[in-house]
């Protein structure tokens, strides 16, 4: 993986008694929510997905979120 700091931008969606981040990755809108389990998960659109964003990218950026 490469070694490289970035920064993305995002922003916190609070709707009930929860929340969602939104990243925004080369135009592609990445949502972060937790799931029933209380694990992450990173939701894209079909629609609008971009071939240049992996399972280890996101896993990067969840990893990220974790640490805030």
């Amino acid at each position: 993986m490469n070694d490289q700091n970035l920064l993305l931008p995002a922003r916190l969606i609070q709707f009930g008694y929860t929340y969602k981040i939104e990243v925004d990755i080369n135009g592609t809108i990445v949502s972060f929510k937790r799931d029933e389990e209380k694990n992450r998960r990173a939701l894209i659109d079909p629609a609008k997905i971009d071939s240049k964003i992996n399972a280890d990218f996101l896993n990067a950026i969840l990893d990220a979120i974790e640490n805030l």
